[in-house]
């Protein structure tokens, strides 16, 4: 038993000394140039959900700005829908259901009646399995207010993008 233990010991030192080790371009956590291209160049599907996410947004801001509650609610997930609901309460009359709120809420909305899409980001939630797109607002200079910076829109199970986290940074009190 020793005798083969001896033996084997030469063995397992050598295997490690020739194939463990990594080179220091292996090292290099920097991408090449042709990585970072790579890498940073939209897929044809994360362009095709960019531009059904901003479509989406653009609707929801159409919606803000008319008030439209059927719209609107249908944009916004419907376990969110309680989110818009509460922006009644300053009214004296708190709506249990997010169309008849959603004018309430759309009044509150600083700049909607200027804010354009400047952008959209693609990502992932951080399961890495569902699209999210951060749609990026701006606004003309002067717009004075707090303002919404984005909109965080999620491509659900029945294929349509939807607002799971309704915006508040927008609202006026």
């Amino acid at each position: 038993m020793k005798r083969t233990l001896l033996c084997a010991l030469p063995i397992v030192v050598m295997l490690s000394a020739c194939g463990g080790g990594t080179t220091a371009e292996e090292e290099s956590s920097d991408p090449t140039p042709e990585e970072a291209a790579a890498s940073s160049t939209p897929t044809a599907a994360e362009e095709e959900g960019a531009a059904e996410a901003r479509a989406v947004a653009e609707d929801f801001l159409a919606a803000v700005r008319d008030g439209d509650g059927e719209v609107g609610c249908a944009i916004i997930e419907e376990a969110a829908h309680a989110s818009v609901t509460l922006t009644t309460m300053s009214s004296g009359t708190l709506e249990t259901e997010c169309v008849p709120a959603f004018p309430t809420y759309a009044e509150g909305f600083t700049g909607a009646d200027v804010a354009e899409i400047e952008s959209v980001e693609m990502g992932t939630d951080t399961s890495g399995e569902t699209p999210i797109a951060t749609v990026n607002l701006a606004y003309p200079e002067g717009t004075e207010g707090e303002l919404a910076e984005d909109l965080l829109l999620w491509l659900m199970d029945d294929g349509q993008w939807r607002i799971r986290t309704v915006p508040f940074a927008g609202l006026t009190s």
